[in-house]
């Protein structure tokens, strides 16, 4: 008999999807299986059906559904804290309220003390807690929910794996259900071939659900061996690009655009894992393919290696590992940034005992189960919250996702930054929440900043004006045009004891200087950090008009001698561009200015040579003084 480790199953999963075979067909076949050996298990009595959240919680929902339908009798059970459902087992948890079967919720020891309590022993209880996945520890709810499982001596049916029992090991994780029968679901797993996981697992069925190959779905259960033939064959999906320039790629960088691309095969799906190579054959790398999406492939790896779990894992341990200095400084920090950390689209942003994420690509989202696996084993949070809301997913053919995992945290997370505070809103402030790529910049102020009057322009959460105000400013002005935000940057200020040398105004930037400018007010130091003013290449000209009026307007509201710190953040803005921009706006206003410090992106959203788009932030604290302007 073959048996399969957890990675393994996930990828046979996956394969029978690409061939067409729905995620909702497999677990309807599931649950069918599990239904049918529950009715030769227990011909007489009340059937109890335990849920989780997951994949092996909907087979469950769909076993309850078909038992209930051939008249028995059915209570179902939703176990653990509410979370978000797969779309398949929302599917048939709706199904089942049309049955007029209403699940009730476990989620507490006294939940698990009352229903078993009062509950007189069922005929059979079927265990669809956890699935596969589960690994590491389970907490004390589900120890103990295992336990009285156990103790009410009723037989027991395990859908694909007893709950608390790893799946790659055969032991136990602190406990798990003790199963008459198990209905393993495709092949058994690798765990059971040890001797201490007979104790769980009980008789062992394999279930065929249709994995091998729809047109061999035999919608039994059986007691079978299953040889290794059977298994799912890997396709190999492959994209060539074109001949000579057109299908020219730039060495080692991931993104490979429609027109480079020869005609793509009908089997090849939006989504896909897919191989690529040149006109004349050789491997280019391994990526994902969406021809909705201008970029119609992005590469994963350059390496000829199988892209699963493992893959996964190792990818987003290796960006945690690179960040591991940053602790000493700061508990928030980006723990993934896209295509400089090999992900292409996806972002993962640490606050405390929080990651946001976002997903911003179709060939992402068709690994977002494992994607969250990875941030949960390698980055360790308390929370998780999914913030895939941008622009971008809407080009992906996506729609926006956002919401608490698992768990629901709290909306307003405080982190810090030196030895400056912060509350950061990662619920509705703007993308994560926060804009860790300036720290750097932030904790340059103490050099400038000290008994200054400081003028902050698009200030948002105050996170400039407070370090510079924490750095010995003597009065700070934050300008933004949203109240919503200026809130919070009054919350900031008085977090860190700054309130009286801070005000927050609600004013649009460019009005603002040019009040300051229309009056006899100066300012000894000015903070400019605006939203990107371009977002393609071809807007360029008019940004630059934008950026030119803003330094011009600011370098004469400095007084003499006063600092100047000017940012761009869109890669579309070269910094020789940018640089010029500085020039003109000097010339315009009269000034001449010296650079003290040229200003980047932080650590933690590393520069990628091959991959210019990497590089995004720039920016410079000036020197500006009353004199006749000079070149940069």
């Amino acid at each position: 008999m073959r048996y399969v480790t957890r990675d393994e199953m996930k990828q046979i999963d996956r394969d029978a999807i690409e061939q067409g075979v729905p995620g909702a067909t497999l677990m309807e076949n599931a649950g069918k299986a599990v239904a049918a050996e529950a009715m030769t298990l227990a011909q007489e009595g009340k059937i109890v059906v335990l849920c989780g959240y997951g994949n092996n919680g909907g087979d469950g929902l769909v076993a309850a559904r078909h038992l209930a339908q051939k008249g028995r009798e059915v209570t179902v059970f939703l176990v653990g804290k509410p979370k978000s459902l797969s779309p398949e087992t929302n599917d048939n948890l709706e199904r089942l309220f049309d049955i007029g079967l209403r699940p009730e919720i476990i989620s507490s020891r006294d939940d698990i003390a009352r229903i078993f309590g009062k509950c007189p022993k069922p005929g059979l209880i079927i265990d669809a807690i956890f699935g596969i996945g589960l690994r590491g520890e389970i907490d004390d709810f589900y120890s103990v929910l295992i336990g009285q499982i156990n103790s009410i001596g009723a037989p027991v049916l395990s859908v694909d794996i007893p709950s608390g029992l790893d799946a790659d090991t055969g032991s136990a994780i602190i406990k798990a259900v003790k199963a008459a029968v198990t209905v393993t679901l495709g092949y058994p797993k690798a765990g059971f071939k040890n001797e201490k996981a007979k104790e769980y697992i009980g008789r062992l069925i394999v279930a065929d659900i249709g994995l091998v190959s729809p047109e061999n779905f035999s919608n039994q259960v059986r007691e079978v061996s299953l040889p290794e033939s059977n298994l799912v064959r890997k396709i190999n999906k492959v994209i060539c690009t074109r001949h000579g320039r057109q299908g020219r790629l730039k060495p080692r960088h991931p993104w490979i655009y429609k027109g480079q691309l020869r005609k793509i095969a009908a089997a090849i799906k939006p989504g896909d894992v897919i191989k690529i190579v040149d006109a004349a054959g050789k491997f280019i790398g391994r990526g994902y393919y969406n021809p909705k999406s201008m970029i119609a492939a992005r590469i994963l790896t350059f390496e000829d290696e199988e892209i699963n779990t493992d893959f996964f894992i190792k990818k987003i341990a290796l960006a945690a590992e690179k960040r591991k200095e940053l602790l000493e400084q700061t508990n928030a920090y980006r723990a993934i940034y896209s295509e400089a950390d090999g992900l292409p689209g996806l972002i993962a942003d640490v606050y405390a005992d929080t990651v946001v994420f976002q997903i911003l690509t179709l060939g992402m989202e068709k690994f977002r189960s494992i994607i969250i696996e990875g941030i949960r084993d390698c980055l360790r949070p308390r929370y998780v919250y999914d913030k895939s809301v941008s622009s971008f997913r809407k080009l992906e053919g996506l729609k926006d996702s956002s919401g608490w995992l698992y768990e629901s945290g709290s909306g307003i997370v405080e982190i810090f930054e030196g030895e400056v505070r912060f509350l950061v809103d990662i619920e509705r402030g703007h993308k994560t929440g926060f804009y860790l790529d300036q720290r750097r910049s932030r904790m340059a102020l103490g050099g400038f900043s000290k008994n200054k009057k400081v003028l902050d322009l698009f200030c948002y959460t105050g996170a400039f004006s407070v370090s510079a105000a924490i750095d010995g400013a003597k009065y700070v002005r934050g300008v933004d045009i949203k109240e919503e935000w200026l809130g919070f940057a009054r919350k900031n200020a008085e977090l860190n004891g700054v309130s009286e040398r801070c005000e927050f105004v609600k004013e649009d930037a460019f009005e603002a200087l040019e009040k300051v400018c229309g009056g006899s007010e100066k300012f000894d130091m000015i903070i400019i950090d605006p939203p990107s003013f371009l977002k393609n290449k071809e807007s360029l000209a008019s940004a630059s008009k934008g950026y030119k009026k803003l330094n011009t307007l600011a370098m004469r509201a400095l007084t003499d001698g006063g600092i100047l710190a000017t940012f761009s953040c869109s890669h579309n803005m070269p910094n020789e561009a940018f640089s010029n921009i500085l020039k003109d706006a000097s010339q315009d206003a009269g000034k001449k200015f010296t650079i003290l410090k040229r200003c980047h992106q932080a650590e933690d959203h590393p520069v990628v040579r091959a991959i210019p788009e990497t590089e995004y932030l720039k920016g410079y604290f000036l020197r500006v003084d009353n004199r006749v302007s000079q070149q940069v």
